[in-house]
């Protein structure tokens, strides 16, 4: 039973207890509470560090999809302007042999007139004999 006032057992328990308390608490708990904090800060700095690595990816990948998208652009109109060079160049070939085409094709009808002009004394006489030739074998006689 309890009395009042307690007895010199009561303070050396209490006495007992304390020292067990502040021993304890400097040899067990202060070291697994610092091994627990040390854990906590590890998970959350592994976790915040989870994070930046992600947003580190993501900010990357973003950047490599503006990188490709601004490539792609590029080889587009890359790819348009030497189209355009070759439509030009094409137009310009074909406007060229069109113009030789032209040319000679100036050149051969003078040169057939020419050919004709020359050739048509030679036959309106030829044709003025075949035809005096039938006459005479039509009518049977020579004319004169």
């Amino acid at each position: 039973m309890l009395t009042f006032p307690p007895d010199s057992s009561f303070l050396i328990q209490i006495v007992s207890f304390l020292v067990l308390w502040f021993g304890l608490k400097r040899l067990l708990f202060d070291p697994v509470l610092h091994v627990l904090d040390e854990r906590e800060s590890r998970t959350t700095g592994a976790r915040r560090q989870a994070v930046e690595i992600n947003a580190a990816a993501e900010s990357s990948a973003a950047e490599y999809d503006r990188h490709v998208h601004e490539v792609r652009v590029a080889l587009t109109a890359q790819s348009e302007a030497a189209r355009q060079a070759t439509r030009a160049e094409e137009q310009r070939v074909l406007a060229a042999a069109r113009s030789e085409a032209g040319a000679q094709l100036a050149r051969l009808r003078e040169s057939l007139h020419a050919q004709a002009q020359a050739a048509r004394p030679a036959v309106a006489t030829e044709a003025r004999e075949v035809a005096a030739r039938i006459v005479e074998q039509v009518v049977g006689r020579r004319l004169a």
